[in-house]
């Protein structure tokens, strides 16, 4: 039985700040990302959260708008921040409970050159049992396998399982299995 492991890095839709030219060039974005979140999930906002927050929310591209180059703002219910007129951002509420929502990253396609590399690995590797990592869906890598793989005359798996990651980005986790595993 062969067994292998690899991260397909989002087959079809990647983040944007993950699918620049260069990580370095996504690095900045994606710790700001990861700060404003952290921030945003705490219970209570300090003076100093708040500011920090809304510096945050000016680098993210979001001062003008809730969507951002990168980043989208997510407001269902309650107030989190004003855009004055005069420009620049207030965050208005105290704490967690005073709003909700989420920051997400925004998505973009995946060039189909990357996306013939993952296959083109997944083929290779040749695994009796494959486990993936940053897989959108069952559906998604059940019709990568089917068609990605296959297209470059690669043995397709039989099953495939996706489980809900449980890391706060939202990264999923699969297993590819060929006849008889």
């Amino acid at each position: 039985m062969r067994l292998a492991s690899y991260n397909v890095e989002n087959l079809f839709d990647r983040a944007r700040a993950m699918n620049l030219k260069s990580l370095s060039q996504g690095k900045p974005i994606l710790e700001r990302f990861a700060e404003l979140n952290a921030l945003l999930a705490q219970p209570s906002y300090s003076a100093a959260d708040k500011t920090r927050m809304a510096k945050l929310v000016i680098e993210l591209d979001l001062e003008k708008s809730d969507v951002g180059d990168f980043v989208i703002l997510r407001r269902n219910r309650g107030g989190l921040i004003k855009r004055p007129k005069s420009g620049g951002v207030q965050i208005v509420a105290s704490g967690r409970a005073d709003w909700v929502g989420s920051l997400e990253l925004r998505d973009e396609p995946v060039d189909e050159q990357a996306m013939r590399n993952t296959a083109r690995v997944m083929r290779d590797v040749e695994a009796d049992v494959l486990g993936v990592v940053e897989v959108e869906s069952r559906p998604v890598l059940r019709d990568f396998n089917a068609d990605g793989v296959a297209a470059l005359g690669g043995e397709t798996c039989r099953h495939a399982m996706v489980v809900d990651g449980n890391d706060t980005r939202g990264i999923d986790v699969g297993l590819l299995t060929r006849q008889g595993f």
